[in-house]
């Protein structure tokens, strides 16, 4: 049975080089690098698509007999909800600040 790990909302494998990452996207942000938001949604899109296959593919597996380990699935499972998560907690934030730009009155 293969596991799909989670990648990282930030380009990083674990949760050490999270910090990490967050300095580098910060100073690339002040020198002005575009595109490090839409790498950033289409990780966090790629990871729930990815996720969300694995449980489908588990919950097949699973009605034609062909699991043998339930809490696999329930990984898979509690991975793809964190992952969805994930992304409507950050849609949520970015339709904030829109709002918050739009409110502005420039």
């Amino acid at each position: 049975m293969f596991i799909v790990p989670m990648s990282s909302i930030i380009s990083g494998a674990g949760v050490g080089s999270v910090a990490g990452n967050a300095a580098q996207t910060a100073a690339a942000t002040e020198t002005g690098a575009g595109g490090d938001f839409k790498n950033i949604m289409q990780d966090v899109i790629n990871n729930v698509e990815e996720t969300e296959a694995a449980t489908k593919v588990d919950a097949y597996n699973l009605s034609i007999g062909n699991m043998d380990d339930m809490h696999t699935m329930m990984i898979n499972t509690a991975k793809a909800d964190v992952a969805l998560q994930t992304m409507v907690q950050l849609r949520n934030k970015v339709l904030e600040s829109y709002q918050t730009v739009m409110n502005t009155g420039l």
